[in-house]
C-alpha cells in the first residue's frame, strides 16, 4: 500500500491506531537521510473483537523524506509504502498457519521432490538413449564403410571374379557331360 502527502499519511495512522490495541513491535530500522525503512510487527486486535483476538503480521514500512525548506535540515515524509507478505500473513492467522506449516507445505515439499526425482530419471534416460543412440549410429557407419570397401574390392576384381566364375562353371558342366557319357 502506497500513500503519498501528509493528510493521508495522518489517515493511515489512525486507521492503523483502530486496529492496533497495542503499538507495532520496531524490530529493525534503517535510514539513509532520504528514506527510512522500519521492519516491523503489527499487533493488530481491533476493538470491536474481544482482547483475545490478535494476530501478529510482519510488516515493511518505508517512509521517504523531503526537506520542508531548502537548506533547513528538517525533514517530512511525504511518502509512505506499507508491505506485508503473503507468508507473513498466513503465519498470524493459527489455524490456517497450522494447515500451511503441517499440511501446505509438507505436501508441496513432497510434489516438488517427486517432480525433481522424476525429472531427474528422465533426464538420465533420454542421456542414455542419447548414448545408445550414438553407438548405433556409429556402429551403422563402421559397417557401411567396411561393406563398401569390400564392394568396392569386388568391382576392382568383377571382371577376374566373372572369368573364374565361367570357369568354374565350365568345369563342372564338362565334368558333369563326361560322367554322363
Amino acid at each position: 500500500m502506497s500513500t503519498e502527502g501528509i493528510n493521508n499519511i495522518q489517515y493511515v495512522y489512525t486507521v492503523w491506531q483502530a486496529l492496533n490495541r497495542t503499538a507495532p513491535t520496531i524490530d529493525n530500522i534503517v535510514f539513509d537521510g532520504r528514506t527510512a525503512v522500519i521492519h516491523l510487527t503489527q499487533n493488530l486486535s481491533p476493538s470491536m473483537f474481544p482482547a483475545f483476538v490478535k494476530l501478529q503480521v510482519p510488516a515493511i514500512t518505508t517512509l521517504h523524506f523531503r526537506e520542508t525548506e531548502r537548506d533547513s535540515g528538517l525533514l517530512k515524509i511525504y511518502r509512505q509504502e506499507d508491505s506485508w507478505t503473503l507468508e507473513g500473513l498466513i503465519q498470524s492467522v493459527p489455524l490456517i498457519s497450522f494447515w500451511y506449516n503441517h499440511v501446505l507445505r509438507v505436501i508441496m515439499g513432497k510434489l516438488v521432490t517427486a517432480t525433481g526425482d522424476l525429472l531427474d530419471a528422465a533426464l538420465r534416460h533420454a542421456n542414455k538413449m542419447t548414448m545408445r543412440g550414438r553407438e548405433i549410429q556409429r556402429r551403422s557407419r563402421d559397417l557401411a564403410i567396411e561393406n563398401m570397401e569390400k564392394l568396392d574390392e569386388y568391382r576392382a576384381n568383377l571382371h577376374e571374379n566373372y572369368l573364374e566364375g565361367i570357369r568354374g562353371w565350365r568345369e563342372n558342366y564338362l565334368i558333369e557331360e563326361e560322367e554322363i557319357d
